[in-house]
């Protein structure tokens, strides 16, 4: 089984971006229409990949593929998963 979650993020000028998260595997992928990756974040823990997912994919973006989990309420957790 894997970890992987894939989501559609429509940009405002109707572009839609390809967002690939792997908490196991600690990847965050952003990819374009044309299948070139525009942001490519390796080596983050398992904790900063479900960090993202729950503040900014969870809000912005539809996930694709596994089971849908509901953005919860406000979240007072102060950690920033872009500081290493």
């Amino acid at each position: 089984m894997t970890s992987e979650h894939i989501w559609a993020w429509l940009q405002s000028k109707g572009k839609l971006f390809k967002v690939i998260s792997d908490p196991e595997r600690g990847i965050i992928e952003v990819i374009n229409e044309r299948g070139e990756i525009l942001v490519r974040k390796t080596n983050l823990s398992k904790r900063q990949v479900e960090t993202v997912e729950r503040h900014f994919l969870h809000r912005i973006a539809t996930r694709l593929n596994g089971r849908h989990i509901p953005a919860s309420g406000k979240n007072s957790d102060p950690f920033d998963p872009m500081i290493t």
